[in-house]
């Protein structure tokens, strides 16, 4: 009997995809910009954090933090204040900030609901396509862009090409829309199931009827299908039973077993939230409202790969953060 343990990446002589050393030119260049403005501007920000117990949103604000130092950050725990979009209203009249930025989704709805004329940033957000946006709203996506996901399953799994998804299209239908038409350009085939308004029977229904038709399981970011532990460790078991490898966009995954995780990385979020707010604070808008995030973490299961008899691109391994091997 084997187990799973993880190392670093094996170190191979085969040199990187050009897009993967863009985006790691891009990440360095976040962190050091974000110093570079740091020096020479000061203002005053507006933090709401929809919850510092929830680790993401804690490692996000905190980085923002570091970089942002100098800056007077005045802070809003959700958690912990209750507050709706009058009290944001008051509380800045009161304290006159020259950004607002919010860190997940309960802290950008209410951010959304305020009326007042101040840039507002956010970060860390699920799905932020499905909220109202104003015109003076710039982010920070929490999915990776769709190319670079897609591209980076094909190249680490070269022989799954039969993708499935399964979605509530209350929360994910335009994203699957964008997915499908990048899929067709990396040669991989889209297999839709959406369900809407689900209850757990017709998402293991659908997982059923899904599994058969598909390489791999693409598991996305979804408050309508991921509600709760139950309905994840039930899509999981199903997938495991077919012997469909599951391919998704956290870490936290891996334990239910996840064979591919490719996840933004959270620090670099917030550094990457520090420089587009000091831009901001100098008035300069940025050529993209909403920048997808620019540093990753790849896990790769070559052990619960194996298991199931599916072959990965050993040369590709250079690209991985982290590989769970069997002992």
């Amino acid at each position: 009997m084997t187990a799973p343990f993880a190392t670093n990446a094996r170190r191979r002589s085969c040199s990187l995809p050009p897009w993967l050393g863009l985006m790691l030119f891009a990440a360095l260049a976040a962190v050091h910009a974000a110093a570079a403005f740091a020096q020479d501007s000061h203002g005053k920000i507006v933090v709401i954090n929809s919850s510092r117990s929830v680790e993401r949103y804690r490692l996000a604000e905190d980085e923002f933090r570091k970089q942002m130092d100098g800056q007077t950050i005045v802070d809003v725990n959700l958690e912990e204040a209750s507050m709706d979009a009058e009290d944001l209203r008051d509380l800045a009249d009161r304290e006159n900030p020259d950004l607002i930025y919010s860190i997940g989704s309960e802290a950008f709805q209410l951010a959304g609901e305020y009326s007042g004329d101040k840039p507002q940033l956010f970060s860390s957000v699920i799905n932020w396509q499905r909220f109202p946006r104003h015109a003076n709203v710039y982010g920070i996506a929490n999915e990776l862009s769709l190319s670079q996901e897609l591209s980076l399953l094909r190249y680490l799994l070269p022989k799954a090409i039969r993708i499935g998804v399964i979605f509530d299209p209350t929360f994910n239908r335009e994203r699957v829309a964008e997915a499908r038409a990048y899929a067709q350009e990396v040669g991989l085939t889209l297999v839709e199931q959406p369900v809407e308004n689900s209850t757990r029977e017709e998402v293991e229904d659908a997982v059923d009827e899904l599994l058969p038709q598909i390489d791999m399981l693409w598991l996305i970011s979804d408050p309508g299908i991921l509600i709760d532990r139950d309905r994840v460790e039930g899509i999981f078991q199903a997938a495991d039973e077919a012997g469909k490898p599951v391919y998704a966009y956290s870490d936290v995954f891996i334990r239910f077993g996840a064979s591919l995780v490719v996840a933004a990385d959270i620090p670099t979020i917030g550094r990457q939230a520090a420089t587009l707010a000091q831009s901001l604070l100098h008035h300069e808008k940025p050529g993209v409202a909403v920048q997808s995030p620019v540093g990753s973490r790849i896990t790769l299961n070559v052990c619960h790969l194996g298991k199931l008899k599916v072959g990965y691109n050993e040369d590709a391994l250079d690209s991985v953060s982290q590989l769970i091997e069997c002992r």
